[in-house]
């Protein structure tokens, strides 16, 4: 029953994965070919190659860590690494295919986006929830067993 239920999580995953890397493609060649590609700067090919091997081996990283059978990554971890995933992908195959990756998304006058740059920023923000989370529930119940510790040590005293 458990083993089935793990199957079904990481399908879910893969769907999300694939359909968040379409939808980030699909929008980078709507931009692309309407000439709205923002960061026209073609990376070195000595840097492209460094963050194509880089962004390889944390995704390689990412996919072992949720794909493993562990019980302690629940699903909304592995759906939020999904998303670092997804945005990983999307820009590495803008990396290999155009040497450059294609933004469309203007902030301000320094910061150029694309939807997996998007994705990414999630990632990191949901992965900050659920740690913080993760945190207090932590901090809670040691406080709990502390208080329960004490309360022991009392009632052993009085005898």
């Amino acid at each position: 029953m458990l083993n089935k239920l793990k199957n079904k999580h990481n399908l879910i995953i893969i769907v999300v994965i694939f359909a968040l890397l379409i939808i980030d493609q699909i929008t980078k060649i709507i931009f692309f070919k309407q000439g709205l590609n923002i960061a026209n700067e073609v990376v070195e090919n000595q840097n492209n190659n460094y963050y194509i091997v880089l962004s390889i081996i944390i995704i390689l990283v990412i996919l072992r860590y949720i794909s493993r059978n562990n019980n302690y990554i629940k699903l909304d971890t592995k759906l939020i690494l999904s998303f670092a995933i997804a945005g990983g992908m999307g820009n590495l195959i803008d990396r290999i295919w155009n040497k450059e990756v294609i933004n469309f998304i203007k902030i301000g006058h320094f910061m150029h986006l694309n939807l997996a740059y998007i994705y990414i920023i999630i990632a990191w923000v949901g992965m900050a929830v659920i740690l913080t989370k993760n945190s207090m529930i932590f901090s809670k119940d040691r406080k709990a067993k502390k208080e329960k510790l004490n309360e022991f040590g009392r009632n052993n005293s009085k005898k």
